[in-house]
């Protein structure tokens, strides 16, 4: 299969930063290209990761016409195999042109995901103080542009969108009819939006009823009438998801998001983490600021996740304040989420580890070989990784940053089809817990040998392991097995390659 990158269409909002959705962020944070209209703000522009290509490929109306729908310098990236966030002010859907772009997406068999954002009518209006809607004012809204479509004619053109709609469908319909409404206007009805039980059910005025009624959907709705309700022949990508509605079952150890979790719900699945983890201050914390006040007992200090990074943010400026004495204490990060938080926080580490396997570790043994470590991680530690630096030659001290606390309470709705184990310690906190009886004869999917061994050891029969550590092995690995498929993932939800042991 040929390597194909993905774009994803993603709203900018109106401008503050702190109005991008956390989807935004977490891709503008990821992506190897942002591709920005105009408008979008520097402040926001920013947030890149620090390798990323950032480029301008927008303009203001009325200036450089155009004779495509996608940037060109878009599709190239894109083909060429990279990871593009094509940023635009506002909502991509709401004249943002992102019709016309997803329309060549598709047509170029790229995969893309649209992420709407805050609107800019959304956020005048909230900023200005003034509601769109009021029960006692208005109950309706129109958006319309100041300007014409370059090919448009000059007739009124309007989309009705119609919220709560799923109880006076048919009224509606039939009163959009009597106000001269043609039988024949696209209809679309969209149940539980942006949720894995997404329905959507498209027809005319004239039999959107008749339709949606057969159906039988009973979750709340919006009604959409007009034009542009044809376009989803051509854009629907949502339900095109591999893992759409499949029901996966994550073990964690650690707190934070997980980035196998993230992959695996932009492939459509529904993914249940379980047990809860939530920090709490260490008991032996004075440990950990007595060990950062004597950094220059050990040669370098190892994070060994993102956590442990937040819980000792507050003593990290002694870390900078005691390396300018020496010529430098080397900070060592596992994982991408540690060293992105570490980043955040003003300091560079010296090396990145890809995860804790024993592959990403005995690639840099000159760098741990004789040296002492201060491996900065939760109460319960890092086992396995602290074998894996002393088998490269190094002494290791933990410091306790923070406690670990795991809430097994959440009652299982329904059974996962799949439960994936990211370690060992997530397999002992799932498989040991209260739930393990319901569990044990699911089919489970495990990362490394030790994480099998450790899951047969607890009883379960129906192991598969994965090829690697990696997180894309993780996701092909899931798609083999639940869609008896084992597509190139990278070319249809690919960021770049992290060890899965970095994650948990």
């Amino acid at each position: 299969m040929s390597v194909r990158g993905i774009v994803y269409l993603v709203g900018a909002g109106p401008g503050d930063p702190k109005l991008l959705t956390v989807r935004a962020l977490e891709l503008i944070r990821a992506a190897e290209v942002v591709a920005h209209d105009e408008l979008v703000s520097p402040e926001i522009l920013s947030l890149a990761g620090p390798g990323a290509e950032v480029l301008a490929v927008g303009r203001r109306h009325g200036f450089g016409k155009t004779d495509y729908r996608l940037h060109p310098l878009v599709l190239e990236r894109a083909l060429a195999g990279r990871v593009v966030v094509r940023l635009k002010s506002g909502d991509p859907l709401i004249f943002g042109r992102g019709a016309e772009e997803a329309e060549e997406l598709a047509e170029a068999g790229i995969p893309f995901e649209i992420v709407p954002g805050v609107s800019a009518a959304l956020g005048a209006a909230a900023c200005a103080g003034i509601p769109l809607t009021d029960r006692r004012f208005a109950s309706r809204v129109t958006l319309r542009t100041g300007h014409q479509a370059e090919d448009g004619g000059g007739h009124a053109r309007e989309t009705l969108v119609f919220y709560m709609a799923a109880n006076r469908l048919r009224e509606n319909l039939e009163r959009l009819l009597e106000e001269g409404c043609e039988p024949s206007t696209p209809a679309a009805y969209i149940a539980a939006a942006t949720t894995p039980r997404q329905v959507v059910v498209t027809g005319v005025v004239a039999d959107l009823a008749d339709r949606v009624e057969a159906v039988r959907c009973s979750d709340p709705a919006l009604l959409i009438v007009g034009e542009v309700a044809r376009l989803r022949e051509r854009i629907a990508w949502f339900e095109k998801a591999p893992l759409r509605g499949r029901r996966v079952m994550l073990a964690r150890a650690r707190p934070g998001p997980s980035r196998i979790a993230a992959r695996l719900r932009a492939l459509g699945a529904i993914v249940l983490e379980r047990p809860k983890v939530s920090i709490a201050e260490a008991c032996e914390y004075s440990a950990l600021e007595q060990a950062l006040r004597e950094t220059n007992r050990y040669d370098a200090i190892v994070f060994g996740c993102s956590a442990g990074v937040e819980a000792a943010s507050g003593l990290l400026g002694a870390i900078n304040s005691k390396a300018a004495p020496k010529t430098e204490i080397p900070v060592i990060t596992v994982g991408p989420e540690a060293a992105d938080t570490l980043e955040r926080s003003g300091i560079s580490p010296v090396l990145r580890l890809d995860g804790a396997c024993r592959e990403a570790i005995a690639k840099e043994t000159p760098a741990f070989a004789g040296k002492h470590l201060l491996l900065v991680a939760s109460t319960r530690g890092r086992p396995n990784l602290m074998a894996e630096l002393e088998t490269a030659g190094a002494t290791v001290e933990l410091a306790p940053a923070y406690r670990p606390a795991y809430d097994h309470a959440a009652a299982l709705r329904e059974l996962p089809e799949l439960i994936v184990l990211p370690s060992s310690s997530a397999a002992h906190l799932l498989l040991g817990g209260e739930d393990r009886g319901s569990l044990m004869d699911l089919p489970m999917l495990a990362i490394g040998p030790l994480t099998e061994a450790a899951a047969r050891t607890l009883g379960a029969t129906n192991v598969k392991r994965c090829q690697t550590d990696s997180i894309d092995s993780v996701v092909a690995t899931v798609m083999e097995t639940m869609c008896g498929l084992a597509p190139d993932i990278q070319d249809q939800n690919r960021t770049a390659t992290e060890r899965a042991d970095a994650v948990e």
